[in-house]
């Protein structure tokens, strides 16, 4: 679960997501406010939590190449932090701001930049696009951007709502191969005439209780082999306010749920799936 989910502090956070049953959290850097990251690791050791990832790292890709110095001394840093919580993955948004004047190649230059300082500090890039994006809004875009990088320590992360609130086709999902996506997001919404980034930071929930086929969404890279983490990423500012261990077991049941529909669609099909994790 990310903590992104749950409002309160970082240890009411993490003591409600391991009561849930949940096996890791995706960390928000903001939850670190008043905690360092040696304490925090320790919190989720305490817990039996994995630290999945850390995020986010915005706007990197692409952008005046006489910013791209700064960008890698801030990813620097970054990684240093990462060190000390024990998390491996960095979580990349596309780039939101305008970066219209450089071509893909110089994008994905900037992908294959990322991956090799990574890869020198052991660890790994999940690429994600961002429904609002200017450049690189949905998943074909980042994937494409990541296969041109060469960049073998950069994968995909999918997240259901940046597809399905564009009304995208995911059909080819089963395209990307399930050793390079590196984490899916799950979260549903109900339709709304908004736009997508406030849509999507204010009005996401559980899965099954909003307009969105999050079954079928997750169906084609069950089917496809993915076995990695599946996770809850929910920005809704009424959950924000409600008890935290309740919320925490209600997404634990969502997500079993939608992840065994997805399943139960595959073998319908006559496909094999494999275990994940959530």
């Amino acid at each position: 679960m990310g903590t992104v989910t749950l409002g309160g502090s970082l240890p009411d956070k993490l003591e409600a997501i391991a009561a849930a049953g949940f096996s890791g959290i995706e960390l928000m850097e903001w939850d670190l406010q008043g905690f360092s990251a040696p304490v925090a690791r320790a919190m989720a050791d305490d817990l039996g939590l994995e630290i999945v990832n850390y995020q986010p790292l915005r706007d990197f890709e692409g952008g005046p190449r006489n910013q791209l110095a700064a960008k890698l001394d801030r990813v620097e840093r970054v990684f240093d932090r990462m060190e000390q919580l024990r998390t491996s993955t960095l979580i990349l948004c596309s780039n939101v701001t305008d970066v219209s004047d450089l071509d893909d190649d110089e994008v994905a230059g900037d992908l294959a930049l990322l991956g090799e300082r990574a890869a020198a500090r052991g660890f790994s890039i999940g690429y994600e696009a961002l429904s609002w994006g200017l450049r690189v809004n949905t998943f074909r875009q980042a994937w494409r951007l990541i296969e041109r990088s060469g960049a073998e320590n950069v994968g995909l992360v999918l997240d259901s709502f940046h597809t399905l609130a564009l009304n995208d086709r995911f059909d080819d999902l089963s395209e990307v191969p399930p050793d390079r996506i590196a984490l899916i997001q799950v979260s549903d919404a109900p339709r709304m005439n908004l736009d997508v980034m406030s849509w999507s930071r204010h009005h996401r929930c559980l899965p099954g209780r909003g307009d969105f086929d999050v079954t079928g969404f997750l169906a084609p890279v069950l089917a496809n082999g993915y076995d990695g983490p599946i996770s809850l990423e929910i920005f809704n500012d009424t959950y924000k306010a409600w008890p935290l261990a309740p919320l925490a077991r209600q997404g634990m049941s969502a997500l079993r749920d939608v992840t065994s529909a997805a399943m139960l669609s595959v073998s319908r099909g006559g496909r094999q799936f494999h275990e994940h994790r959530i």
